[in-house]
């Protein structure tokens, strides 16, 4: 099934990527937005009958280590170095608006 965006799709898709798209680049956005999705019917489309899946390679998870906090020998140099530090955190700025 072939899917396409309008235009009304693409300012919302934008807004909730918090992207600032100008209004002359909008068709454009669009037009790569439908690209996209053209290929993925295409590759929806193709007969993968006898191609073996890949669940085997899942079947045995790697090893991992162990989540055992560590203390940071040099974190008073990383202290020093963040532009505000507040209790035990780095105090970072805002990246994205509430809402």
């Amino acid at each position: 099934m072939k899917m396409t965006v309008d235009r009304d799709i693409t300012l919302k898709m934008a807004k909730a990527a918090q992207l600032r798209v100008e209004p002359e680049q909008v068709e454009k956005m669009m037009n790569s937005i439908n690209d996209i999705l053209d290929f993925c019917a295409l590759v929806g489309d193709l007969d993968c009958s006898g191609v073996p899946d890949f669940m085997w390679r899942m079947r045995k998870l790697p090893s991992r280590r162990p989540d055992v906090p560590k203390d940071w020998p040099d974190r008073e140099i990383f202290e020093s170095k963040a532009p505000t530090f507040e209790g035990e955190f780095f105090k970072t700025p805002r990246i994205m608006a509430e809402g």
